[in-house]
């Protein structure tokens, strides 16, 4: 007869065990939820939003009179009489109630009502984070400190997100325009981040040129490489334009750079200091929602000749 599981034994495999098929195995083994809270939850992601719950792929909507679950593209759904938020409230309470960490490969965090259902204490270690700007206060106690800088960071533009440590020291800060907005130079010299992605900026500026300038005239480069996708072949010429007649002088067919540049449009290799130019150029990527890119990379002097 085989021996039971030690604890350890026990503790690795629901730790590592897909978090939708732990909470059915746990949901079914009386013997298994007296331990389950005491081991740590893994989530590859996690999306909390008003009136909907988001675990790997398991999707769950509250509707009025229901409650809707998708699995891998089947759908059912069971009829709960009680108010959206005492629904999300019982399902939070299932999946999250009692444990001190949960490990979230990526959390989205809505316009969500969660902060009012989790103890004092309850923490989430994150990598990849989106929220936007007004919920921050609320979310940030719930963030384990360990997970700073995140990988990702995803949110949307405003002012305040300049000076939000928890935007500008991630390595990857995604920036989504809903609206015509102006980036300025001050703001951008406050971006600490390896990589910033401006989504949706159609109709909106930037101030990358000033920092550029600003930039040379200093000798100091800020290390950061921006990114600006569009649908738009148009507005691609039209920033590269602008690109043309502040530094025209240094085009450059940039050999050596590996990238599916846009045929007939400039390149640019704009000395910082020695050590450092910055390259300018587009790229097309057909596989991606918003083809056409701007980029605008750092790199040693040595690798930009």
């Amino acid at each position: 007869m085989p021996l039971p599981l030690s604890y350890p034994g026990l503790r690795c495999i629901l730790e590592n065990l897909e978090a939708v098929k732990r909470a059915y195995i746990v949901g079914h083994s009386p013997g298994l939820q007296k331990v389950d809270k005491l081991i740590s939850l893994r989530l590859k992601d996690f999306l909390i939003h008003r009136n909907e719950l988001n675990i790997n792929n398991l999707m769950i909507i509250c509707d009025k009179d229901e409650v809707r679950f998708n699995l891998n593209g089947k759908t059912f759904s069971r009829h709960v009489s009680e108010s959206q938020e005492d629904k999300m409230k019982k399902l939070i309470n299932f999946y999250i109630y009692g444990r001190s960490i949960i490990h979230l490969g990526s959390l989205d965090w809505g316009q969500s009502l969660l902060a009012d259902f989790l103890p004092v204490g309850t923490k989430f270690r994150v990598n990849s984070l989106t929220a936007p700007p007004w919920q921050f206060d609320t979310l940030l106690p719930f963030i384990d400190s360990r997970s700073f800088p995140l990988k990702t960071m995803a949110t949307i533009s405003k002012p305040s997100i300049f000076d939000s440590h928890m935007a500008t020291s991630a390595e990857t800060l995604t920036l989504l325009s809903c609206f015509s907005v102006t980036i300025t130079l001050e703001e951008l010299k406050k971006l600490n981040n390896k990589r910033v992605v401006f989504e949706r900026f159609r109709f909106s500026k930037i101030d990358i040129i000033p920092l550029i300038k600003y930039q040379m005239e200093t000798k100091k480069a800020t290390g950061t490489t921006f990114v600006i996708p569009t649908g738009d072949k148009d507005f691609i010429s039209e920033k590269l334009s602008e690109f043309e007649q502040a530094f025209g002088v240094y085009r450059s067919d940039l050999y050596g750079v590996k990238e599916r540049f846009i045929f007939g449009l400039s390149k640019f290799s704009i000395p910082i200091n020695i050590d450092s130019k910055i390259q300018v150029y587009a790229i097309e990527d057909p596989e991606e929602d918003f083809p056409y890119k701007i980029i605008v990379k750092p790199v040693p002097a040595v690798l930009a000749l």
